[in-house]
């Protein structure tokens, strides 16, 4: 098992701007997505649920493949690399992708393997000429509850300087009670609200405790909801609509 010295993107959509209502899809996929069964329950998925934006955690990217997701631009963060493939998070949309950043937890996992969890950041320029920055998160989990909130922190840190329109999806692993606690903090420090969800008992949930969600602030959302995906994964997708505000200056970071 290797720390990542691969963080592939294809990017073919550098002329398309993205459109005043977007849709996002956050999936914790479970490795599953090369599969047979995990790409036609996505096709169907995305014919019902239209997204902009896909962002998936725990993806398997073999390296052998040019191209992870088909007819989409992406970009991945790795947190495993081995000789034939690649972990980790991906973002994949049919827009420009301006910015791409990508972080790796400083703390490894105490269980199994002891692998670190990543981090990935993309901008997006909108059609008014602001942007819009996607946070695609999977945080880390087997640690003690300082080692958890010292990762938040970290994350918080790096997103200060992420001005404007935000978006952050993904599995928290926040399974307790004081794990909600550092979260609810992180999220209130940088001013974000959480999407809240229809259907909500879809939501993975460890010890009664959802660990999947979609925070956002600049943007006005529209409807959220969980979707039962018949187990393709051991998480269901969340897909939420937005719709930015009109009067936005671009943004940089």
């Amino acid at each position: 098992m290797l720390l990542p010295k691969q963080f592939p993107s294809k990017l073919h959509h550098q002329g398309h701007a993205l459109s005043k209502r977007f849709s996002i899809l956050v999936w914790n996929v479970h490795k599953e997505n090369e599969l047979s069964h995990f790409k036609e329950r996505l096709k169907l998925l995305i014919q019902e649920y239209p997204p902009d934006f896909l962002l998936f955690q725990e993806v398997k990217h073999p390296k052998a493949r040019a191209h992870l997701l088909d007819g989409y631009s992406y970009a991945l963060a790795s947190n495993i690399e081995t000789r034939m493939n690649l972990y980790g998070v991906t973002t994949a949309a049919k827009v420009a992708f301006e910015h791409i950043d990508t972080a790796i937890s400083s703390k490894r996992e105490v269980v199994g393997l002891a692998t670190h969890k990543s981090l990935l950041i993309t901008g997006h320029r909108q059609i008014d000429g602001g942007r819009l920055y996607l946070v695609n998160l999977h945080a880390v989990n087997f640690v003690t509850l300082r080692s958890f909130t010292l990762e938040l922190s970290k994350i918080e840190e790096t997103l200060q300087a992420y001005q404007g329109a935000l978006v952050i999806g993904g599995d928290f692993n926040n399974w307790s009670s004081r794990r909600i606690k550092a979260l609810d903090a992180f999220q209130e420090r940088l001013g974000l609200q959480k999407a809240t969800l229809s259907a909500p008992h879809h939501v993975k949930a460890v010890f009664s405790k959802p660990i999947d969600h979609i925070f956002y602030r600049g943007i006005r959302l529209l409807k959220a909801e969980a979707i039962d995906t018949g187990k393709v994964s051991d998480h269901n997708p969340i897909y939420a609509t937005f719709e930015y505000l009109t009067e936005q200056t671009p943004e940089t970071a």
